[in-house]
């Protein structure tokens, strides 16, 4: 069975963070029990054609075997695109 496809909306700082988006790191930093300061680099992912979002803060992932796994077992989908692989991988070993 295919996975949904998981598109990258972009990857951000606290402060850079469009409103929009805000309600869904403070939902994430609440079950992680986490404080979120303007160094940590948050990823907002999303399923396509659908309005489910999903947060990811990159310092919790040591590789992109950590968020495929993360993407297929919250959200039974999987990111296709080569480009946002790589801008997720180019955060995550910064």
């Amino acid at each position: 069975m295919q996975k949904f496809i998981v598109e990258l909306i972009g990857v951000f700082t606290k402060k850079d963070l469009p409103e929009d988006y805000e309600k869904f790191v403070d939902y994430k930093a609440t079950i992680e029990d986490r404080d979120v300061d303007d160094k940590v680099k948050i990823a907002v992912l999303r399923v396509k054609d659908t309005t489910s979002y999903h947060i990811l803060f990159l310092d919790s992932y040591d590789s992109m075997d950590e968020i495929d796994k993360e993407v297929d077992e919250k959200l039974d989908g999987k990111i296709y695109n080569f480009n946002i692989r790589r801008i997720l991988e180019g955060h995550i070993n910064a």
